[in-house]
């Protein structure tokens, strides 16, 4: 019944604790005694002040009835990986003083995961950048990469059509 969650890696344990409990209208208070943890506890796993041990794990599945053995440590763990993976990919960078900070201004680029965020960081580059920074995203990605993205655009995004198509015949992708 739960095992969506199992794969919803961004999201924390807690989270979807609480979720659960609110789907199931139990209060942390409620929770807490049936599965004979303190309340304290209950509350700090849900806020991400707590890691689930498989302890805790075993007695909130017992108490929620849910059948997978290691549930909320699994879900932890898958999350504890995606940030470390997030955390690894936002080193990875294309050299920020090509680009101007307006190209993305609705973003941080100091902050941005240039390898999640690729068919977004192309597509804009194509649309909106000068020579310079389409340029540097095509160092960045490969042209592969760059061709691919842009060849997966659906053909119903017509927005800047005209500069996406005019950038693609001007460096041949």
């Amino acid at each position: 019944m739960y095992e969506k969650y199992l794969s919803m890696h961004s999201v924390p344990a807690g989270a979807i604790l609480e979720h659960i409990l609110k789907n199931k209208h139990l209060s942390q208070k409620e929770i807490a005694e049936s599965s004979a943890i303190y309340p304290q506890r209950i509350n700090d796993l849900i806020k991400g002040k707590r890691k689930f041990t498989p302890e805790l794990s075993n007695r909130l599945e017992k108490a929620l009835g849910i059948s997978t053995l290691g549930y909320f440590y699994k879900i932890q763990t898958n999350h504890d990986i995606y940030n470390y993976q997030d955390e690894q990919e936002r080193k990875i960078t294309p050299d920020l003083s090509k680009l101007h900070k307006t190209l993305f201004w609705d973003t941080d680029i100091e902050k941005m995961n240039w390898v999640r965020s690729a068919n977004y960081v192309i597509q804009r580059a194509f649309e909106y950048g000068n020579k310079m920074e389409i340029e540097e995203i095509i160092r960045f990605y490969g042209l592969k990469e760059v061709t691919k993205a842009l060849n997966a655009i659906p053909k119903t995004d017509t927005w800047k059509l005209n500069e996406r198509n005019k950038n693609r015949e001007k460096f041949k992708i």
